[in-house]
């Protein structure tokens, strides 16, 4: 198949179009599935690692992926194929290895493949349909992205970091202090704690790079930047407060403590309202005195 050219950038990985056949079965089986077979290997040894490799670093090698592909139709055919290959090598991997996973997976295993297939459908989707606006030079304007945007980031990653320490602690001297099936002063991160409000952190933490993505855009806004970012950060802030100050430690039991993770979620949630209230300071609007132009 002969792919014509359109004006590129130098950044932009080689299309997918126009590797060997060789190439393409590589990347598009042999990868997904050994790295599927991995993450089935991990699935029952350390949630946390499973959570790290199925997430963060899949999703976004998905969305590099789909760089190679001209259009989101094309990204998610790719993603839809890779995606179920590497849903099928963590069933693989999970049959011949047997025994209990440390993470919770469908039943039966196979619809995890059908999930995988259409998370990675949409994510090289996204990188095809980025692809297509970067050949045309109109991808984000980095210009536009202040240090506050930058700080908004980090304290949404800080606080999605947050959810993996120890948000509560157990007693270990009171045999009664037990939470999440932990005790003995073992500590419990809110993935372990809770089963809502887990989901609703990580939107809140994923609010700043959504408005990042929007301001780079260019596209145009119907609130002043900012607003939304101090509204998103005190509204997790408090969140976080309810959820073991105000309303008391979640679970019916003793002598539960505050573990690191809670203050780090704190910490993150304080950085969303810093960075929302830095960028609107940037965009405030001073009144000026009757007759001064």
């Amino acid at each position: 198949m002969h792919v014509e050219p359109l004006p590129s950038r130098d950044w932009l990985p080689h299309l997918f179009a126009a590797r060997p056949r060789a190439q393409q079965a590589v990347l598009v089986g042999a990868i997904p599935l050994a790295f599927g077979v991995l993450c089935g290997w991990v699935a029952g040894v350390s949630e946390l690692l499973y959570t790290i490799l199925t997430v963060p670093v899949a999703l976004s090698a998905t969305v590099f992926a789909g760089f190679e592909h001209r259009g989101a139709r094309d990204g998610a055919l790719r993603g839809a194929v890779a995606g179920a290959v590497f849903g099928l090598g963590v069933v693989l991997a999970r049959a011949v290895i047997g025994g209990d996973a440390k993470v919770n997976l469908p039943h039966p295993l196979i619809v995890l493949a059908v999930a995988t297939s259409i998370a990675a459908s949409l994510a090289a989707a996204a990188g095809g349909h980025w692809r297509e606006a970067a050949e045309r030079g109109r991808v984000f304007d980095h210009t536009a992205i202040s240090r506050h945007e930058v700080i908004g980031m980090a304290a949404g990653a800080l606080l999605v970091a947050s959810m993996f320490l120890p948000w509560f602690t157990t007693s270990d001297t009171n045999p009664n202090s037990h939470l999440a099936g932990k005790s003995g002063g073992a500590g419990v991160n809110a993935w372990q704690v809770f089963h809502t409000f887990d989901i609703l952190l990580v939107l809140v933490a994923s609010v700043p790079f959504v408005l990042t993505w929007i301001l780079a855009r260019g596209h145009e806004l119907s609130w002043k930047p900012g607003e939304w970012s101090v509204v998103n950060g005190a509204a997790g802030f408090v969140l976080i407060l309810c959820n073991g100050v105000i309303l008391g430690r979640p679970g019916d039991s003793v002598e539960i403590g505050l573990g690191i993770g809670y203050f780090v979620a704190l910490l993150g949630a304080a950085g969303l309202i810093a960075a929302g209230y830095g960028r609107q300071a940037m965009y405030t609007q001073v009144r000026k005195p009757p007759g001064v132009l």
